[in-house]
């Protein structure tokens, strides 16, 4: 059995290695069980002392070589889709008489190998636009149809992870109505059986099989959701954690980690760059302000990212800075606002450009969508200009910073998604469509766009693209776990397989030796290996020629629409049923007498003004829905009346939308003053957010997280809603995750509720408490406690601040009760 140390923390152990040469090299050869050899399968050596994956392919003879190793023992993998996974344990450094057998893969083995981008297409959609819709609003942070997707349960479950991934409230409202059910559908439990079996894509070969990719696995398992990385010019690798607020400081030729914890208060790191005096500068997107770490001295400063007087900005996203400007100013986009900054590095002084509204972009303003989110960003290296996308807003745009306002412009592309954009050396804007599976080229002088799309584009999400120096483009294939590489001159895109399935790249750079650098990101539950990781692709010198596929250009003037191509067709939408019943229903109702006795508008103000939050959008919603399958009345107003009438009449179902992302700390001391609370709506909000799934409030049958009587005899105001914002915090010794790896190589990771001297009993989803995982105890290789709480976080995220502070004053009173009872 092998000694897989993949969860010990090893910053006290790596000085040990720190000094040693890693010079030694396994070989071997991969034959299928007629032994046959088999090209193109990717063979990995897993050094556990340095959490360091070192990653090679079969060539057409079946051989392969892994140099560059630590002396010592080793773990050998190999992954071919199509292929059993191999697993050989304690391999010494040095063998070179290696022999593999593969076989096929079969039944479920072989269809925990399918990528998101196969499992997203199984997801079905009446139009190519909404399934765009879709992908843009709710492929944010994460692969769709994947394994760990794949776990809500009840309906209120999906719908609970539905109103946090649309958190832009740019899903089409008939999607909204329609898509739990097509999610359910389509992944619910034995629904995946229904699928079609799995069919692997072709082996790689040339150039795409002479890649060395190395990866290392970052930070604590389930905690390491990285999102930019940054090479600093110590030569350390520098990742964000934006859930756990710290920074991974990786030496590449030690394998040290080094955990850099942000200044307290100061939340969510994002992006990541050196600034031209070498400290390193970072958007912390929450807490609305810039942080600057200076490498030498180990000290941060702070400031805030918004133009004074105010105090801080609203979501700084995308940074960087051009080593070319004498100021050296740092300019990002802020996600939060429609405007872009520069922040001088020393004087902290900060300018904002406020950028173009609806309707003012240059050429094709047609199809131009809900929201703006300003987000990616980078500098021309010919002329100095800088240049941004608007995600949402579907435009990219331009700042010249020479001139005072900016003379801003801006394009609409012909695609969806602008994302994260890059500016190659001769001055082309390079853009990946992160909604619609494409990437661009935008010729400034021209104003011309050149769009490829990617294999199997309808169900990928390119989410960033970055330019070399010799002008090839590389491009995160988000969805199915690649890196590729495009070469303008040639046209030919070629796709670089990563070693672990589930791998959401976010950010490209490049080492000095022409190293391409990339880290993964999402919920590190969904990840094969639970743990983030930072990536490395070497190339050889010498590339081969052949190994990749020649892309189609289609080139637009500027007179285009906005789709998922200029060409994907204009539906009519058709009327849902369930809603046409409704307005029927509404339409049939009198207007109300008061409406009768004031005027319109007055009456329309007074009643709306009373609502929550929640009933205003629905009336709105349903208002918008009616015009837009009644053109005939879009001017009728007195049906909208009769909307509000109704909303005021019935118990009308709520649709939550996003709010924000609480942290515990933004309340204040409101949590220690509650005093006279709605305690009704808290104990609504604890039913909506479905705190009764797992929690027992008062007496009943035991549930499978802990009773929140008791935790509310134990914490009062502040520290209560600490433990119900920040669920990892503290946790209970009987409610901790278990990590269990497998000699399969798989983590098994969920709460243990059984065990004997023989087997370990496992939920790996406690809402779905009736499925378990059985295993046995030689099975095991490594088990460990993990840090993070089974309790999800953000399940307040689409509640107010009121609706919170009564759900905490709700669950107090509970306790209270409960004490004074015992007191009694």
């Amino acid at each position: 059995m092998r000694n897989f140390k993949l969860f010990v923390l090893l910053v006290c152990l790596f000085a040990v290695f720190s000094n040693s040469v890693d010079a030694e090299t396994i070989r071997g050869k991969v034959i299928d069980r007629f032994d046959r050899p088999v090209e193109g399968v990717m063979v990995s050596a897993i050094d556990d002392v340095h959490r360091k994956w070192t990653s090679v392919f079969s060539q057409k003879d079946g051989s392969f070589e892994i140099s560059n190793l630590r002396d010592g023992d080793h773990n050998i993998r190999t992954r071919l889709m199509g292929l059993a996974d191999e697993w050989v344990s304690s391999v010494p450094a040095g063998t070179d008489d290696m022999v593999i057998q593969t076989r096929p893969a079969v039944g479920e083995e072989l269809e925990l190998q399918r990528p998101a981008n196969s499992a997203f297409s199984m997801l079905e959609f009446e139009n190519p636009r909404d399934k765009l819709n879709f992908k843009m609003m709710c492929s944010y942070c994460h692969q769709v149809g994947t394994l760990g997707f794949r776990t809500p349960e009840k309906p209120v479950d999906w719908e609970t992870m539905l109103r946090r991934m649309d958190g832009f409230g740019g899903l089409y409202p008939h999607t909204q109505d329609t898509i739990i059910g097509r999610l359910m559908n389509t992944y619910k439990d034995d629904a995946v059986d229904k699928w079609p079996a799995f069919v692997p894509p072709p082996a790689p070969t040339g150039m795409a099989a002479a890649a060395t990719i190395t990866m290392w696995e970052m930070d604590k398992p389930l905690e390491g959701s990285f999102h930019d990385l940054e090479i600093g010019r110590d030569g350390l690798v520098y990742a964000v954690n934006i859930s756990r607020g710290r920074m991974i400081a990786l030496n590449p030729q030690s394998g040290e980690q080094t955990p850099i914890k942000f200044p307290r208060g100061v939340h969510a790191p994002h992006s990541i760059e050196t600034a031209n005096d070498g400290s390193l500068w970072t958007t912390m997107c929450a807490s609305g302000v810039m942080a600057r770490y200076d490498i030498e001295t180990g000290k941060f400063e702070v400031c805030s990212s918004a133009e004074a007087p105010k105090k801080r900005g609203n979501y700084p996203h995308t940074l960087r800075i051009n080593p070319k400007d004498p100021e050296g100013l740092i300019w990002y986009t802020d996600a939060g606002s429609n405007s872009c900054f520069s922040l001088h590095p020393v004087t902290h002084v900060v300018k904002e450009y406020k950028l173009l509204n609806a309707g003012q972009a240059m050429g094709a303003g047609r199809g131009e969508s809900r929201g703006i989110t300003p987000y990616g960003l980078d500098y021309s290296p010919v002329d100095g200009m800088i240049w941004y996308s608007k995600l949402n807003g579907n435009r990219i745009g331009r700042i010249d910073p020479n001139a005072e306002d900016g003379n801003i412009k801006e394009w609409n592309p012909p695609f969806r998604g602008p994302r994260r954009l890059h500016v190659a050396p001769d001055g082309m804007v390079w853009v990946p469509g992160f909604g619609s599976g494409v990437f661009g080229k935008f010729d400034p002088n021209t104003e011309y766009w050149t769009v490829y799309e990617l294999p199997d584009s309808e169900n990928q999400i390119p989410y960033a693209l970055n330019v070399d120096k010799d002008g090839v483009v590389w491009i995160c294939g988000t969805g199915n776990d690649t890196i590729n590489r495009f070469d303008p001159v040639t046209e030919t895109l070629v796709e670089f397989r990563l070693p672990t399935r589930v791998s959401y790249t976010r950010e490209i750079e490049f080492g000095d030796d022409g190293s391409i650098w990339t880290s993964t990101s999402g919920p590190a539950r969904h990840m094969e290996r639970g743990v983030g990781a930072v990536i490395r692709i070497s190339l050889p010198d010498n590339l081969p020629t052949t190994g990749g596929i020649r892309l189609s250009p289609k080139v637009y003037r500027g007179n285009h629409d906005i789709g998922n191509l200029a060409t994907a067709p204009k539906v009519e939408r058709k009327k849902d049923s369930g809603r046409e019943k409704l307005f029927v229903k509404i339409d049939a109702n009198p207007l109300p007498d008061a409406y009768k006795k004031m005027p319109h508008q007055k009456w329309v103000d007074s009643r709306l003004a009373a609502f929550p939050k929640h009933k205003r959008n629905l009336a709105g919603t349903l208002w918008n829905e009616f015009r837009q399958t009644h053109p005939d009345r879009r001017n009728d107003g007195q049906f909208y009346v009769k909307i509000i009438d109704y909303i005021i009449n019935n118990n009308a179902p709520v649709k939550r939308r996003f709010v924000k992302k609480w942290q515990h700390h933004w309340f204040g001391d409101a949590p220690d003053n509650l005093g006279k609370r709605n305690l009704e709506r808290g104990s609504m909000v604890f039913e909506q957010a479905t705190c009764a799934r797992c929690h027992n409030l008062g007496p009943g049958e035991k549930k499978l997280g802990p009773d929140l009587t008791e935790v509310a005899k134990r914490f009062r105001g502040s520290k209560l809603l600490q433990q119900i914002v920040k669920p990892s915090a503290e946790i209970h010794k009987d409610f901790q995750t278990q990590m269990i790896l497998v000699d399969d190589g798989r983590l098994r990771t969920g709460l243990v509720i059984k065990e004997t001297k023989d087997e370990v009993v496992l939920i790996p989803n406690l809402l779905k408490p009736d499925i378990v995982e059985t295993m046995t105890k030689s099975s095991i290789e490594e088990r460990n406690t993990a840090e993070v709480s089974t309790m999800p976080a953000g399940l307040l995220d689409t509640f107010s601040m009121e609706e919170v502070l009564d759900l905490v004053a709700y669950i107090q009173s509970v306790g209270s009760a409960a004490s004074d009872a015992e007191t009694k």
